[in-house]
């Protein structure tokens, strides 16, 4: 039996510093195309200054409620972030990305799992909402694995970094479901 990642390192999140941009560009940058599949910002990050530049906008949003941002670090190394975004009515949609080496063990499950807490026990969120392309099985399961309800396709939903559109599948989950 493989041994599951987790039992030999501390994750936890971080609110984002200017000071993390060097190495989250870095994990942007080794990994362009499968991260510019579902996340086309990464066009937008060509250099550490991008990523920078998108941190103070982010540190920004976050001191007007707008947005809530976290580094996910896996022992001493960033390994992507999570966000809570899109806030209306006491409902947000969650945002992740995983640099390539942190994918495939069970790090965003666990991360997602703390953001869940945070949006309902802290942020007194009374609904979670992902927005999945419909080719990206790998978020899929793991809205799965945390109990999140398919409610439905969103045709050409999201734009891609060729500029067409992805179906997308939406995914929720209610407070009184978090427990």
């Amino acid at each position: 039996m493989k041994p599951h990642f987790l039992t030999a390192l501390t994750t936890h999140l971080m609110t984002p510093v200017v000071a993390d941009a060097p190495a989250l560009f870095a994990l942007i940058d080794q990994d362009r195309p499968a991260l510019a599949r579902w996340m086309p910002r990464t066009a937008s990050i060509q250099s550490v200054e991008d990523e920078a530049a998108f941190l103070l906008k982010s540190l920004e949003r976050i001191s007007a409620n707008q947005f809530w941002l976290a580094v996910i670090w896996v022992g001493p190394h960033p390994a992507g972030t999570i966000d809570l975004h899109a806030f209306k009515d006491s409902h947000a949609e969650i945002g992740y990305w995983l640099g390539r080496d942190f994918r495939g063990k069970g790090i965003m499950t666990h991360v997602l799992g703390i953001v869940e807490d945070v949006a309902f026990s802290q942020l007194n969120l009374n609904k979670l909402e992902l927005v999945i392309a419909t080719g990206n099985t790998a978020s899929q399961a793991v809205a799965h694995r945390r109990g999140f309800h398919q409610d439905g396709i969103l045709r050409e939903h999201l734009p891609t970094a060729t500029g067409s559109y992805d179906d997308a599948m939406i995914y929720s989950k209610l407070k009184r479901d978090f427990h």
